[in-house]
């Protein structure tokens, strides 16, 4: 019996030890088929709670329009008059653009149709809008109570903001409101210490925040020069901000991209906005690309070199792969309409992601880092592969994943092989079967991938 008890007893240390291995291959935590939340390190848990909405939309429609679709030349920057407290080092004062400054007096934008907005951004794939309710020229798309320079004192009287934020509340559409610090327009912009513009300013936002609200997404556009304290008396804005909208996300232009108060930390900042260009891989906090559908152009302009279908797609892909979102923009025609051949486009986008979006809602970036080649994004139990340049090869190879790969597929059809071994995970699809914008081949695994694992995909 003592023998026996003895066999038993080692066996059961075996056992256990073997168990205690497996567990330290397989952490517990990688069989959690919970929904995977945002977290980034640099932002609370509970602003990483507050931002989860926008973190998991991806994908957002931005609408510059104004006055300057009326000539078809770019908003607020080909207004011909100084600029004060910008790049030119213009003195402060307002001084009239006598043609720009009065085009309001004749706008009458009658197809103008906010519902038609937000079903055209639905239609793309968009879960969030942004407009533009004041730009650097000063003209506000809202009945403000502070400036007569607004397009309710225009022929067309309606004010836009409100049409706007209602069509977005009755669609479900998230709602996002930008408005520019810089106003060459108004009489005080810049003036002495700044005290009469900034009570303006922040008259303005009550406005936006309290008849307007709840507003989601707040987009502001930079300073322009000028002590951040002493002259734009930031602080005072953010508590005005934390106060009326403590639940908005808010762009890191509220304070001139990077400035940092006494603590250390960024002036708020929720995400960061590389503009013009796809962001870096980044996840220690978020980020957001704003570009252009048409040229470089953010107004409406006639004509203009638009995005091919693959370059919607491959840009809102990167954004994704690389941890961020895509905030894509257009600028409406002068009567209200957004351009037809750029419904046309931004529609194709939304067939496209009718069929892949669930690779790029909701996730985030990884578990490989993305490139020229294509990139991955993760969620819950899944990896999604996108490649873009198969560079005329079969099969891909990627470093190894801690979790299996119990299946792999392509989202839109077609076959695919896969092999896993403790150096690399291999992909193989046949020509025929890839897609020549973005193939995307989901890998099922038996628990969620978390992280980054560093190391290039191999082509061979």
């Amino acid at each position: 019996m003592k023998q026996q008890s003895k066999t038993r007893y080692r066996s059961f240390i075996r056992t256990a030890l073997a168990v205690c291995g497996a567990l330290m291959f397989f952490p517990a935590s990688t069989h959690s088929a919970e929904p995977m939340k945002p977290a980034y390190p640099d932002i609370s848990a509970a602003d990483n709670a507050r931002i989860a909405w926008w973190v998991d939309a991806r994908y957002g429609l931005f609408l510059h329009w104004g006055v300057a679709s009326i000539p078809g030349v770019e908003i607020s920057w080909d207004r011909k008059a100084p600029k004060p407290l910008d790049i030119r080092n213009e003195p402060a004062g307002a001084v009239e653009d006598p043609v720009y400054d009065n085009l309001y007096k004749t706008w009458n934008p009658g197809k103008f149709d906010a519902r038609e907005w937000v079903r055209i951004a639905k239609d793309s794939g968009m879960k969030y809008m942004v407009l533009t309710a004041k730009h650097h020229d000063g003209f506000c798309l809202w009945d403000t109570k502070l400036t007569s320079y607004k397009i309710t004192n225009s022929p067309f009287k309606r004010d836009v903001v409100r049409e706007f934020v209602d069509a977005c509340r009755e669609s479900g559409m998230k709602v996002g409101i930008y408005y520019s610090q810089r106003d060459w327009h108004h009489p005080d912009y810049g003036i002495g210490d700044n005290r009469k513009y900034i009570d303006y300013m922040n008259g303005q936002l009550t406005e936006l925040l309290t008849q307007y609200g709840p507003i989601d997404l707040i987009w502001f556009d930079s300073y322009g020069k000028g002590d951040l304290k002493t002259f734009w008396y930031i602080d005072e804005t953010w508590r005005l901000l934390k106060k009326l909208a403590p639940d908005a996300v808010i762009n890191n232009r509220l304070a001139n991209l990077g400035n940092y108060n006494a603590q250390g930390k960024p002036y708020w900042a929720d995400f960061d906005t590389p503009e013009q260009k796809i962001g870096k891989m980044q996840s220690h906090r978020p980020w957001e690309s704003c570009m252009t559908l048409v040229g470089h152009q953010w107004g409406f302009r006639p004509g203009g070199e638009m995005y091919s279908l693959q370059q919607v797609i491959r840009t809102l892909v990167s954004c994704a792969t690389g941890d961020g979102n895509l905030l894509l923009n257009t600028g409406p025609m002068p009567d209200g309409r957004i351009e037809p051949r750029q419904v046309k486009r931004l529609k194709e986008a939304g067939d496209w992601l009718a069929k892949h979006g669930n690779a790029i809602y909701g996730t985030r970036g990884g578990p490989w880092a993305n490139g020229a080649w294509g990139g991955s994004t993760r969620k819950g139990n899944s990896v999604f592969v996108h490649v873009f340049d198969w560079q005329d090869k079969e099969t891909i190879h990627f470093p190894a994943l801690p979790q299996k790969v119990l299946a792999a597929k392509i989202m839109s059809g077609g076959k695919v092989g896969f092999r896993q071994t403790v150096d690399a995970v291999s992909i193989t699809v046949p020509a025929a079967d890839r897609d020549p914008v973005n193939t995307v081949v989901e890998l099922t695994l038996d628990g969620p991938a978390s992280g980054l694992i560093k190391g290039a995909p191999k082509f061979r």
